[in-house]
């Protein structure tokens, strides 16, 4: 009688991760669908590490997990807000996704802005004119890379609005990525990786 309960618990789970992975998959396929359809006119690179590299223990659960430096160059008219999206798709597998985990979740930066130093802080983010959403935890702060098993990639997308975006709650990467439809000027994204 328990080999039953456990095999149809096994099953349970094994089904309802089947389900997270199509899902994490389509959500990207969609996501990648729009960016194929945007201008990608914005060129966004790090000073911590360099494209498609190692994201620096510092910028890590190992090290003091602060973000890393950003600066976009953009040639993008008519912006009038940046907004800014981490993700890592590998969650929790690499080899087989389950979740679009949102690490950082950023909006309303000014257009006067094009760079965040290493280890921005909240506080500095408010001073700088932008606003912080909910990141996959529901808090407002940069979540450093900690993944659990396999090497992770961590892309860091830059969009140019022609819009400022309100909320009535704090926002997830999901509510931004509606209110962005329609909106999206150009973007450009890094990715880093980084395995505990």
């Amino acid at each position: 009688m328990v080999w039953r309960i456990l095999t149809g618990l096994l099953i349970v789970l094994i089904l309802l991760l089947l389900v997270l992975h199509v899902r994490a998959r389509g959500n990207r396929r969609e996501e990648e669908l729009t960016l194929s359809t945007l201008p990608k006119a914005i060129t966004l690179s790090s000073q911590s590490f360099p494209p498609g590299g190692d994201l620096p223990l510092a910028c890590s659960c190992k090290g003091s997990g602060h973000s890393p430096s950003l600066t976009w160059k953009s040639r993008v008219p008519g912006v009038k807000s940046y907004a800014l999206l981490t993700t890592d798709y590998d969650a929790v597998l690499a080899r087989f996704p389950i979740a679009n985990f949102s690490h950082w979740v950023l909006y309303n930066l000014p257009p006067s802005v094009r760079s965040l130093p290493e280890g921005v802080t909240s506080e500095q983010l408010l001073l700088l004119g932008g606003r912080i959403g909910d990141n996959g935890m529901g808090e407002q702060t940069f979540i450093p890379p900690c993944p659990p098993f396999d090497r992770h990639r961590y892309t860091f997308r830059v969009y140019a609005l022609d819009t400022r975006l309100s909320f009535t709650r704090l926002p997830t990467r999901q509510d931004l990525l509606d209110a962005m439809h329609g909106h999206v000027l150009g973007y450009g994204e890094l990715t880093g990786s980084f395995q505990r």
